[in-house]
């Protein structure tokens, strides 16, 4: 029977609780936790200590290791994962009692697989639900799990996902963006070789907060580049042309236009639609993948809002 390592790299004390919580809840008892402090100011040890549950272990960084690079501290954490399939966990999100046994299901289900994705609840800082994501077929090939990504169908982010340890390791790890930004989308693409298997459930709640370091305004620069890198990344993949019809429909979009047009739209929609007006031909000179003609489109676009607000 496979086993679940959850891994839980910590910096905020204020929804850890119920974080770890919802991993001692799970239905099924094939799992471990592993929360790795990331040397932070706040009293973490405490919280993690009163459950008193011997699959539950805490170690503590010496130094902030997230702060400088926050792929470094994934990876560095998930070394502490003993289990078959790893789940990097966040201290604000929470997973549903059935989440690790349905991971393992599909796991023994589908045992060619590296990758398991589950379905996921929005909810806010009160943990009220917001909305659901959509539901993907129990097992899709990795032409229509890059297409589910390329058209929007699914909510990605990294803790909605079980991997198989010993493919995340000779991968090298998560796929390092700076701030990590896109490398929950790579590393999931990379690993999805073998197809995904998917939960027919919303089994895992990701918490809309201010304290999540895609709503942090002071790192728009680093995810220009992020941007730009993981473009250029998906431009790299080499998917052999699939034999079967369905498969080629997906592998159809994957062409230079689309991904540019694509670039292009994340630059907008993730950024520049966010940043002080007078401040935007600073970060248009950081969208290095965008054409003229694109910068002068998205100055359109930026004024047009201002004038609808």
């Amino acid at each position: 029977m496979p086993r679940l390592s959850f891994i839980l790299p910590a910096w905020k004390a204020r929804f850890l609780h119920e974080a770890v919580e919802s991993i001692v809840s799970q239905t099924c008892p094939d799992w471990e936790l592993v929360v790795v402090d990331d040397c932070s100011p706040e009293a973490l040890e405490p919280i993690v200590s009163a459950f008193a549950d011997p699959r539950i272990r805490y170690v503590r960084n010496p130094e902030n290791l997230g702060g400088k690079n926050l792929v470094h501290q994934w990876n560095h954490s998930i070394g502490y994962a003993t289990g078959d399939y790893v789940v990097l966990a966040a201290d604000d999100d929470r997973y549903k009692p059935a989440f690790c046994e349905e991971v393992l299901r599909l796991a023994g289900k589908y045992p060619e697989v590296d990758l398991i994705h589950a379905s996921v609840e929005q909810i806010d800082e009160n943990g009220d639900h917001l909305w659901d994501d959509s539901i993907l077929p129990e097992w899709i090939s990795k032409y229509e799990y890059l297409n589910t990504w390329l058209t929007g169908r699914t909510f990605t982010c990294i803790g909605n996902f079980a991997f198989r340890r010993t493919a995340l390791r000779d991968l090298g790890g998560f796929i390092d963006f700076p701030c990590a930004f896109g490398s929950d989308i790579a590393t999931p693409i990379a690993l999805s070789r073998n197809g995904v298997a998917n939960t027919q459930d919303m089994l895992f709640c990701f918490r809309q907060s201010a304290q999540h370091l895609s709503a942090d305004s002071s790192r728009f620069k680093e995810k220009l580049e992020a941007i730009s890198r993981l473009s250029e990344w998906l431009q790299a993949i080499d998917y052999e042309t699939p034999d079967n019809p369905a498969d080629q429909a997906f592998y159809a979009i994957l062409t230079p236009d689309f991904l540019h047009r694509k670039v292009v739209f994340d630059y907008f929609n993730l950024v520049l639609q966010f940043v002080p007006p007078v401040r935007l031909p600073e970060y248009l000179r950081l969208c290095r993948l965008a054409t003229g003609r694109d910068k002068a489109m998205m100055v359109l676009r930026r004024i047009k809002r201002l004038l609808l607000k």
